[in-house]
C-alpha cells in the first residue's frame, strides 16, 4: 500500500537524503493534514512565486481510482464526516520527460528471491503506459484533465484519442524497449539509464525490507 511504501522510504530519506532523493516530497492523509496545510504556507509566505501542484492518491487504490491533483491543501476532498480518506499527496512533477507531446510511466518487473542474503532480479523488457493528451503544465484550467496527467490504462482505453497498435513502438501502450530507443536517438546514455533504474529499485527494496 502506498502509505506504507512512503512512510518507509521517508524514513530512509532522513538517514540518507542525498541517497533518496528520488521520492518527491510526501504527506500521509489525513493524520499530517495540519504538517501538510503549515509547511507549503510558510513555503509560500517564503517565496511568493512559488506555484505548487500536488497529487493526492488513495491509500488502497489502483488503476488511477481517486487519483485527483490540487494546488492548494484547501482543496483536499472532505468525505462524511472525516477530512479525507486514508491517502498519500505528493508534491507533483510539473515538467515530466515527454515522448510525442505525452507524458508516460515505466512498469518494470522486479523480483526478490531472498532477503538475506539480498537477491533482486529485474526483468529487462516492461511496459510503458502513454497518457492519451498533450501535456501542459497543470493550471486550474487543466486540472481535471485526467488523460493529460495520469497515464493509468484503465483510464485513457476510454479516451477517444487512445491508439490500440500492433507495433510495441507506436500508440498508447509500447514497449519499455521502445522507449531506451527513442531515447538513445536523441542522445541519452542508455547505460546510466539503466544504472540508475538498478539503484532506485535496490534503494527501495532496502528501504521495505524489515530490521
Amino acid at each position: 500500500r502506498k502509505i506504507n511504501l512512503s512512510r518507509a522510504v521517508r524514513t530512509m530519506q532522513e538517514l540518507f537524503p542525498e541517497e533518496y532523493n528520488f521520492y518527491p516530497r510526501s504527506w500521509i492523509l489525513p493524520e499530517e493534514y495540519q504538517l501538510f496545510s503549515t509547511q507549503v504556507r510558510v513555503a509560500k509566505d517564503k517565496d511568493a512565486s512559488w506555484k505548487p501542484t500536488f497529487i493526492v492518491k488513495p491509500d488502497g487504490g489502483s488503476q488511477g481510482d481517486g487519483i485527483y491533483l490540487i494546488r492548494d491543501p484547501s482543496d483536499i476532498r472532505v468525505v462524511g464526516s472525516t477530512q479525507c480518506k486514508n491517502a498519500v499527496v505528493q508534491e507533483y512533477i510539473q515538467k515530466p520527460l515527454l515522448i510525442d507531446k505525452l507524458k508516460f510511466d515505466i512498469r518494470l518487473y522486479v523480483l526478490v528471491k531472498s532477503l538475506e542474503p539480498l537477491e533482486i532480479y529485474i526483468a529487462k523488457e516492461g511496459l510503458s503506459r502513454f497518457c492519451t493528451e498533450a501535456y501542459q503544465e497543470p493550471s486550474q484550467k487543466n486540472l481535471n484533465h485526467v488523460f493529460m496527467h495520469l497515464t493509468n490504462y484503465s483510464l485513457n482505453v476510454h479516451s477517444d484519442n487512445f491508439v490500440h497498435s500492433d507495433s510495441t513502438n507506436t500508440g498508447s501502450k509500447r514497449t519499455f524497449s521502445s522507449i531506451l530507443y527513442r531515447l538513445a536517438s536523441k542522445g541519452v546514455d542508455i547505460k546510466k539509464v539503466w544504472s540508475d533504474i538498478i539503484s532506485l529499485v535496490i534503494k527501495t527494496v532496502i528501504a521495505l525490507v524489515p530490521e
